[in-house]
């Protein structure tokens, strides 16, 4: 007997991206300039598809939350770096990116969970 699960944590996911898009798209404008909102664009128009999550929509993923974490500015380098810099730890906007960024990093570690479940799922039924 087959079962058909439903993939409710990339549903979650696919929901916060486009309730937030607003918010996401200006906090990666912030930390990572336009190149980034137009990444986090493409990322919630791509996880609303109904296909299985790629290894490049993985990546994507993993990536804005490197950005909203603040791994990327570790390289002084950056183009994240610099607009971190620019950032006045004042500005209201922080407490939200930083409220965003622990929404964004629950939804991730409940899609990593539910992606592994699936997969040892599909390995036990071969």
């Amino acid at each position: 007997m087959h079962h058909h699960h439903i993939p409710v944590a990339r549903i979650l996911m696919s929901e916060f991206l486009t309730e937030n898009r607003e918010a996401l798209r200006d906090a990666a404008t912030r930390l990572g300039g336009p190149q980034a909102a137009h990444r986090v664009a493409a990322l919630t128009r791509d996880l609303a598809q109904p296909t299985p999550i790629s290894r490049t929509l993985w990546r994507q993923l993993q990536w804005v939350s490197d950005l909203l974490t603040l791994e990327l500015v570790d390289d002084f380098d950056s183009f994240e770096a610099g607009y971190f810099a620019d950032l006045d730890p004042d500005d209201p906007v922080v407490e939200e990116i930083c409220l965003l960024t622990d929404q964004y990093t629950d939804r991730l570690a409940d899609l990593q969970a539910e992606e592994r479940a699936d997969t040892s799922q599909r390995q036990q039924a071969a």
